[in-house]
């Protein structure tokens, strides 16, 4: 991927630090999306227009951040991340979901309908 893409998708992606994401998933009154990346990452790269595409119709719902699980090792959700790309989902300071691996948008879409949804949490 090109640097200029992936100086776009750092706009739309903001990327935070390890104090910066605790803080957020601490303090957060808007479910957070966190994507768990790294820059040499492939797949990662790919699944960043897929996120940004994405939260054009949950923009209202989830906050999107990334983190460099290679800069940031200690930040990673308490069940730890095995492969990157990871998302995982917070809300109310409380992981929520993770999800691993590649996803289409649709894929996505289903994945947040579903855990926004407060009725389904805790559900497999």
């Amino acid at each position: 991927m090109s640097e200029t893409l992936n100086e776009a998708f750092n706009e739309v992606i903001p990327e935070v630090g390890a104090a910066e994401l605790k803080a957020m998933i601490a303090d957060h009154r808007m479910p957070l999306l966190v994507e768990y990346m790294a820059d040499h990452c492939v797949w990662c790269q790919r699944l960043e227009p897929v996120l940004a595409a994405t939260m054009d119709k949950f923009n209202t719902r989830v906050q999107l951040v990334k983190i460099d699980v290679e800069l940031h090792p200690d930040a990673k959700p308490t069940d730890t991340p095995r492969s990157i790309p990871t998302i995982a989902l917070y809300r109310d300071g409380r992981l929520i979901m993770t999800k691993s691996g590649m996803m289409q948008r649709q894929q996505l879409e289903s994945f947040l309908t579903h855990w926004l949804n407060p009725a389904n949490e805790g559900l497999n």
